[in-house]
């Protein structure tokens, strides 16, 4: 492995290893429920969602790339539009930073996010948000060490077809 990874901007010929490593994060993240489970063909999905990354005009997928030619971690950024009552009207998404569990402790999410500011700089946005995982705990610190506060908590719940008991429930 390198001791330096270049970071850049992901390409079509990227779509096989960051496919392989968003299945690695999706292991490493075992205690999100959200990502428990995933319908058969998510791969297929996200790899979709990948190379719309790459291709759009507001988004990008940044990587970081070892002398060997793999892959050590990326970063997908895109702007998303935020509900009209909001400030500010368009925001970019920093989604699913991942670098590999062999090769942290360099800096490289920093030089990552370092990539997403310059975009989100470029593409005239105002503010970020990086959208992680509720339940890892070292992810929230790091987060909260690099300058981003915790604006909203998502949380679900399934609902199950027999509740309440007794059939419908009457309305208030």
């Amino acid at each position: 492995m390198s001791a330096v990874s270049a970071v850049r901007r992901a390409g079509p010929q990227d779509m096989d290893e960051l496919t392989a490593l968003w299945a690695h994060y999706i292991r490493s993240q075992g205690a999100n429920p959200a990502l428990r489970n995933l319908p058969p063909d998510a791969l297929a999905r996200r790899r979709d969602r990948f190379a719309r990354h790459i291709e759009g005009p507001d988004s990008a997928v940044f990587v970081l790339e070892r002398d060997d030619g793999g892959l050590d971690g990326f970063l997908s950024c895109f702007v998303e539009t935020n509900d009209p009552y909001f400030h500010p009207p368009v925001f970019g998404r920093l989604q699913t930073p991942f670098v590999r569990p062999e090769a942290r402790g360099r800096g490289l999410l920093h030089r990552l996010l370092d990539a997403a500011y310059v975009w989100a700089r470029e593409m005239e946005l105002t503010e970020v948000r990086l959208y992680m995982s509720p339940a890892d705990e070292r992810q929230n610190r790091l987060a909260e060490e690099l300058g981003f506060e915790a604006i909203a908590t998502v949380r679900r719940r399934t609902i199950a077809w027999d509740y309440p008991p007794g059939g419908r429930r009457e309305a208030p």
